[in-house]
Parts: structure tokens; sequence; C-alpha cells
């Protein structure tokens, strides 16, 4: 295989929590699909979905609820959640934003071209084009791992790979690769690798917390840019 340009480090960026903050629309779309599908009011109440795929998340409701297991079934509850996705993001709700930073590390990142900038992350790979579709964020990810892929986010790394080494044109080793995120199952899918993990304080866990996870590294928000640049050009 010969590379179209050299790239010494991957970087894998989660979205909710890293990138942006829907202001839970996710919840809210995926919620109406289960009352428009199965009749269920507030099906997703008590569930925890930070740093979870998708997949997960509906398999796990569809447990709950006693809904039938299957591909199919996936398939339309996932169709129908990611019609609502499209409406609940066109409401405006406080909140819902582009995270301080992600701008200025994706304007960054493209003035070095040995880092490949991707995307690995538990949503379905279309809930992920439109959200980041929304804050015209999309456009900046030219390859990914999703939720549609895998229940388990430590198997999206692999898949995260792969689709790199099919866009960039190279091999790349898992030590190269940095995961960037908000949660301690970011940090642990990188951990289980051998990648580098680097810690996000932009979600639900504190800096603390990220750092008790096993971070490699850990940002208070990715405004510092400096900072994570030395991580990835490394």
């Amino acid at each position: 295989m010969t590379p179209s340009l050299s790239v010494r480090r991957l970087a894998l960026f989660d979205i909710d929590g890293t990138l942006i903050h829907t202001a839970r629309a996710g919840v809210r779309g995926m919620n109406a699909a289960f009352r428009d599908l199965h009749g269920h009011e507030d099906a997703l109440a008590g569930m925890t979905f930070a740093g979870r795929t998708d997949r997960a998340i509906v398999f796990e409701a569809f447990a709950q609820l006693g809904i039938d297991r299957s591909q199919a079934a996936l398939d339309r509850l996932r169709d129908a959640y990611l019609a609502h996705l499209s409406a609940e993001l066109g409401h405006p709700v406080e909140g819902a934003r582009v995270l301080p930073g992600v701008t200025g590390i994706l304007d960054a990142l493209e003035a070095h071209s040995d880092v490949g900038v991707g995307l690995l992350t538990g949503n379905f790979e279309r809930g992920a084009a439109i959200k980041l579709g929304h804050f015209d964020l999309w456009r900046r990810f030219g390859f990914g791992a999703f939720g549609d892929a895998h229940e388990d986010r430590r198997a999206l790394v692999p898949i995260a790979i792969e689709a790199a080494e099919a866009a960039i044109g190279q091999r790349i080793a898992a030590p190269d690769v940095v995961v960037i995120g908000d949660t301690p199952l970011d940090i642990d899918c990188a951990r289980a690798h051998g990648a580098i993990s680097v810690g996000v304080a932009t979600g639900p866990y504190s800096v603390e917390q990220l750092r008790d996870a096993g971070a490699d590294v850990v940002l208070d928000t990715l405004e510092d840019v400096p900072a994570l640049l030395r991580v990835l050009r490394s």
C-alpha cells in the first residue's frame, strides 16, 4: 500500500461531551422512537449513557421492555430515532453548543498533515452525521468508528484504525493512536489496545475522575491546544 501522506499519529475524537453538547437531544429522540414504535414513554429512564454505544443502549432498553433483541428491531428503532433526532436538534435548547476549544484544535490539526483526524463514538453513524452536521463539524472528519458496529466500545478501536488505514493509505499501529474523550469508557477503550488516552473534563466527569480512570493526559477543555498538540505530535 502506498501512503498518500505520512501520518505519525491518529487522533480519534468522541462526540458528545467532547466536541459538542446537544442538550440531551439524543435521549429525547430515542425516547420518542420507543414511544412511536413500542408505546413506551420514557423508555430510557434510569439508564446510563456516558461513553456507551447506541447499540448497547438500545439493546438494554429492549431487554428491560421485553422487546425482541434482533437486528431488524434495532434497525427500525434506529431509523425512527434518527428522524426524531433531526427534529430535536432543530428546536433551540439552552446548552446545545460546540464545546470550548473544538474549532481551535481542529483548525490547528488541519495545518499538521502528520496527524490523521477521525471519530471514535458510540453514536450510530448517521446520528453522528446529524449531530455534527447541525454544528457544521461533520465535514472535519474523514473516517471513524461508530456505535452501529458493536455494543462494546473497546471493539471500536480496531475498527477506527482499519477505517483510517483505508482513508489515509498507510498502516497505523495502536500505540500511535490517541483517543480523546470525556468518559472513563473512552479511556478504557484506548488502554485496552495500548493506545494513548486523553480525557477532557467537558462532560459529566471531573479532571480527578478521568485521571483516576487512568487517562494518560487530562485537560479541562480542548482550549489547551498546545498541550493536545504535544501529545499528538510527540
